[in-house]
């Protein structure tokens, strides 16, 4: 969504252009899930913009027991209750030019990943100038 909260579509960003990425995990199951890990891994030509240790802070309720902050991913670790939702954001920022793979989101209980695993398909963006 853009800044000011409104879907917008990310197969096609001009350059410069900075957003909010919302990744949600729901558990669909009647079981409590332990060490739930969500990874989101962003495209090269997008940067994450830690709003941690800017004037802006931390907006957002932490949902999370730990967030992982890399520069090409964000790691979310955290339980989930039984037909429980949590929905985390990122800022981003539509930083260089040209054609990249968005990979899916991933969620797996880290402890029992036989049993709650999940990935989500990817897509090609484009950042123009």
């Amino acid at each position: 969504m853009n800044l000011e909260g409104k879907k917008i579509e990310v197969d096609n960003l001009p350059q410069t252009t900075e957003f909010v990425a919302k990744v949600t995990a729901t558990n669909l199951t009647s079981s409590y899930v332990n060490h739930v890990a969500l990874t989101q891994v962003i495209p090269s030509g997008w940067e994450i913009i830690n709003t941690r240790y800017t004037e802006l802070g931390d907006e957002q309720p932490s949902y999370a027991n730990y967030i992982d902050i890399q520069d090409d991913r964000v790691h979310y670790y955290f339980d989930l209750g039984r037909k429980k939702t949590k929905t985390f954001q990122m800022q981003l920022n539509a930083s260089f030019t040209g054609r990249y793979y968005l990979p899916g989101s991933i969620a797996e209980a880290m402890y029992d990943k036989d049993d709650f695993y999940v990935k989500q398909k990817g897509k090609w963006i484009e950042v123009v100038e």
